[in-house]
């Protein structure tokens, strides 16, 4: 009788232990879940909004469009007729044995219609002169309303996402101050003034990349925007303030140039050698070397920005 109550007791004692362990794992297993979820949506948050990278391909552009030192980017319009290209010189087999046969046909009255493919051959070549010439004529400020207009609605649509992630209320203030100033130089037409409204509008775009997880430090945006700013400051013979973009220019590249990946070591000595090469024009005062030289060091700044991306995947 004492050896069965002992033997109770010990499956009472187990089943207890194993509902126990049991519940344990059920609670764990509910724990776990909400946290993955939350992990795979404050990942979600961490990336770069497209928004805020279709504002500064649109700063970008107005840039370019003013001949102004910027990355390079492909216009809208560029990509399409890309496009373009590509979709006719990918005709069908079908096609193409189809426009063999009609020729065949029409060999017998080619002689008949030489006259007239002649004449409108012309005619095409007079066309395409005429649109060579609308091309040229072209008035960039156009281009720059319509990409002005955009920015003010890529910025709207943004600014929620740039307040979720607790951007300073001084940030968005300042970023939407300069939007407008650049807008009323737009309006005014002043290429120089439109040209440094633009760089500084631009030089806030680190901070707000600041908000988020980023493969590469957004702090080579901030040099690109220093090495713009001695630029077109070169430009209008402010030289002081010149000086003063490369000071900065260097004392950020000093701290940014320890964070890049060794295997990056030629385009860090590239970019470096670019800034030594620009601060030496611009102490010698010399408007159009600083212009090749600053672009030059953009490029680079470019080429570095890109292979620091590419190391994360």
């Amino acid at each position: 009788m004492k050896q069965k109550l002992n033997l109770s007791i010990i499956l009472l004692t187990v089943l207890t232990v194993f509902l126990l362990i049991l519940c344990g794992c059920n609670k764990n297993k509910q724990s776990t879940e909400p946290q993955a979820k939350q992990m795979k949506e404050t990942g979600k948050e961490d990336k770069v909004p497209e928004d805020l990278e279709k504002i500064e391909t649109s700063i970008e552009k107005i840039i370019k469009a003013l001949e102004g030192p910027a990355v390079s980017i492909k216009d809208e319009e560029e990509e399409n007729q890309t496009g373009r290209k590509v979709s006719q010189s990918e005709k069908p087999e079908t096609e193409d044995r189809d426009s063999s046969k009609d020729q065949q046909d029409k060999v017998s009255g080619e002689s008949e219609n030489n006259d007239n493919k002649e004449q409108k051959s012309s005619e095409d070549d007079e066309n395409k002169d005429e649109q060579k010439k609308a091309d040229v004529s072209e008035d960039p400020w156009q281009k720059i309303s319509a990409t002005i207009n955009k920015l003010h609605y890529e910025w709207n649509a943004y600014i929620p996402a740039a307040t979720k992630k607790n951007a300073s209320r001084d940030l968005i203030d300042n970023f939407d101050n300069l939007l407008n100033n650049l807008t009323s130089n737009i309006v005014t037409k002043d290429k120089n003034k439109t040209l440094l409204a633009a760089n500084s509008l631009y030089q806030y775009i680190p901070d707000f990349y600041m908000l988020y997880k980023t493969p590469a430090s957004p702090e080579i945006k901030r040099i690109r925007y220093y090495i713009r700013n001695a630029v077109l400051n070169a430009t209008i013979l402010n030289w002081e303030q010149a000086g003063k973009d490369v000071d900065n220019l260097k004392s950020t590249w000093a701290i940014y140039k320890n964070t890049i990946d060794p295997k990056n070591k030629d385009l860090e000595s590239k970019l470096d050698y670019s800034i030594y090469e620009l601060e030496k024009v611009v102490k010698a005062n010399d408007v159009y070397l600083t212009d090749i030289k600053g672009r030059i060091a953009i490029s680079n700044t470019e080429s570095l920005e890109k292979a620091e991306k590419e190391k994360s995947k």
